[in-house]
């Protein structure tokens, strides 16, 4: 078979997915957390709570995929937060991306989010009795060549109560800073 025939099936290949499918071939990126749906339990993350009254857990009865989340639950009023420390490349665009499912969280503020440490950057707060809810927090890394990251309850001078789950985390790398 010639190169021009090889060619040809190729691009008729690529239609034919594109058409049938939806889809287009793509390369995967490459998830930068570690044990991102908890099915080792919390290694690799580190909990916080403002006033040592969060609570956290793994939980094997409420997921969304596998079978295990992690629960923060706040009885009272608090800033709850389970970071990871993550390498990344200065003036960098990130995506964070997970699930949270919440029962009767009450703030006056932000809820349940996946937050940036050390800052104000977050998710969607998701607050009352929600199911599982994807959120989406797109970021640059400025000078920064590590950060802290993951799901939180509560933030700063938001003192949530409730319960909130989280899983199936994603944190990707999409490219150069647009502030170069």
């Amino acid at each position: 078979m010639n190169t021009r025939a090889r060619l040809l099936i190729c691009a008729l290949t690529a239609s034919f997915t594109t058409a049938v499918f939806g889809q287009t071939p793509t390369t995967k990126k490459v998830n930068l957390l570690a044990n991102p749906s908890f099915e080792d339990g919390q290694g690799w993350w580190d909990f916080s709570s403002y006033h040592s009254r969060g609570v956290i857990s793994v939980d094997e009865t409420e997921t969304r995929d596998g079978k295990k989340s992690i629960r923060i639950e706040n009885p009272s009023g608090e800033d709850s937060f389970l970071k990871q420390t993550v390498t990344v490349k200065p003036k960098t665009r990130y995506r964070l991306t997970g699930y949270i499912k919440t029962q009767d969280v009450v703030v006056k503020g932000r809820g349940a989010t996946l937050s940036l440490d050390g800052g104000f950057e977050h998710t969607e707060s998701i607050t009352g009795k929600k199911s599982w809810t994807k959120v989406t927090l797109e970021f640059e890394s400025g000078a920064a060549t590590s950060i802290k990251i993951g799901p939180r309850l509560g933030h700063h001078g938001s003192m949530a109560k409730g319960v909130a789950w989280f899983d199936d985390l994603t944190l990707i790398e999409l490219g150069p800073s647009r502030k170069r």
